[in-house]
């Protein structure tokens, strides 16, 4: 285009020239002088032009990054006390003192996701610690051109269920209920998973998502949970539907999943560790023995366009769940050689109150033994939990959101599993989070 405006400048000079040379030859002299200016002109605007085409390559490329990721910075307090009164507040790691209260930066991300060429994403998001840098999600996503239906995943991502799913940057609580912390400890796992979703082509509100693991993510060390620690690999699977009702202003989504899995005995010891089963009876598993665990829940997300929005949210899962002390495979919360029939749900009610305020409560409870209960149970792992969480939040702006939170744990009551548990502990916790998005 600039060659041809530059053409037509020229043409203009000459015709211009052509006019007025024959009346004045002086003239001449300085059209020649103008023609050579313009000529000049036009080779700068070429180089111009060719350096421009060099650096748009670049801001294309560019344009396939997207970064987004955010802060959340917070001060707790725990009203955790002994039995006896005389210990307030939490251990501290690798002492012997108790802190009460803290400052903490919970989550500190960044992720990162390109868009080489249409359906195909890579991302990456690394979680920022103080003492560590961990690997939160690292995935190619391959999706189909033909019918924009079916996505593949490849790498370690979230395990698929509602509440693993929802984002902690848009939760309305500070953490994830004790059931999903404990079945599904760090949220993730590696392996492949393949999603369809047929609302984008069909306009059917059914997705359904299949996922192979290795199974032993969140287990023991972190070099423990880089590669699978056994030949066998574990399932999910999870299908969602979702139904509009009352002009749009009422939506349901309800679902299921299963995780279909084993805990493989990696090692024994001598003489051999004494695990106990679902009875509570004790065994000695030999190297090479599966344990069961296996998971299946049901959840419902209904959203009503009430004064501004709201919300109520549940899931229960119901199962089988094994866990060892092993090094490689320990995990924090389940931390014990046992074959337990576990139980779990939650329900919570999230109000809108005004534009930028939330106000949020909910009540989970996880009972990791449901064949014993009160005297009963001998170790405090075994004891069921009633959890009441209370939030609020307000929004300043798009980016940044002040969150404070409540929790109150209520444990099942045991004269046997320690001095602690003979009455409800006071292990409360108040959380005062800011969180900056970008």
């Amino acid at each position: 285009m600039k060659k041809v405006i530059v053409a037509i400048m020229i043409s203009l000079c000459g015709i211009i020239t052509a006019q007025e040379v024959e009346k004045d030859t002086v003239k001449k002299v300085s059209l020649d002088s103008l023609a050579a200016t313009v000529n000049d002109h036009s080779m700068k605007l070429a180089g111009y032009e060719e350096k421009f085409s060099g650096l748009e390559a670049i801001v294309n490329e560019l344009n396939k990054i997207k970064v987004s990721g955010y802060i959340q910075a917070q001060y707790e307090m725990y009203d955790t006390w002994s039995s006896d009164g005389t210990i307030h507040g939490v251990p501290v790691s690798g002492t012997t003192s108790y802190e009460d209260n803290s400052f903490y930066i919970r989550r500190a991300r960044i992720k990162f996701t390109y868009k080489p060429i249409d359906g195909v994403n890579f991302v990456l998001q690394p979680n920022y610690e103080v003492h560590q840098v961990t690997l939160k999600d690292a995935y190619v996503q391959l999706n189909d051109r033909w019918l924009n239906t079916f996505s593949l995943w490849v790498g370690q991502f979230n395990r698929p269920t509602y509440e693993i799913e929802y984002s902690s940057a848009s939760r309305e609580f500070a953490e994830r209920t004790l059931m999903t912390r404990t079945l599904y400890p760090t949220e993730r796992d590696q392996g492949v998973k393949l999603e369809a979703d047929f609302a984008t082509k069909y306009n059917f509100p059914l997705k359904l998502q299949v996922a192979v693991l290795n199974g032993n993510f969140g287990e023991g060390s972190l070099a423990s949970q880089a590669k699978d620690v056994d030949n066998a690999k574990d399932l999910m699977a999870r299908g969602v539907y979702s139904v509009k009702m009352l002009s749009n202003s009422l939506g349901i989504d309800f679902g299921a999943h299963t995780y279909l899995g084993k805990t493989t005995v990696i090692a024994q010891t001598t003489p051999p560790t004494v695990f106990s089963d679902v009875n509570n009876n004790p065994f000695i598993p030999k190297v090479g023995d599966r344990l069961n665990k296996e998971l299946f829940g049901g959840e419902l997300q209904a959203y009503y366009d009430f004064l501004g929005g709201l919300s109520l949210k549940g899931e229960y899962i119901r199962g089988t769940y094994s866990g060892t002390t092993n090094a490689a495979q320990v995990n924090s919360l389940f931390n014990a050689n046992k074959i337990r029939n576990v139980e779990g749900y939650y329900i919570s009610f999230v109000k809108n109150i005004g534009k930028v305020n939330t106000a949020s409560i909910r009540y989970d409870v996880f009972d990791p033994n449901t064949k014993m209960s009160g005297n009963a149970i001998t170790n405090a792992g075994d004891l069921r939990y009633n959890n009441w969480t209370y939030a609020w939040q307000y929004f300043f702006n798009d980016n940044i959101k002040l969150m404070a939170c409540y929790v109150m744990p209520i444990n099942e009551k045991s004269q046997n599993a320690g001095e602690d548990f003979k009455i409800d502990k006071h292990d409360n916790i108040f959380t005062l989070r800011v969180q900056a998005r970008f």
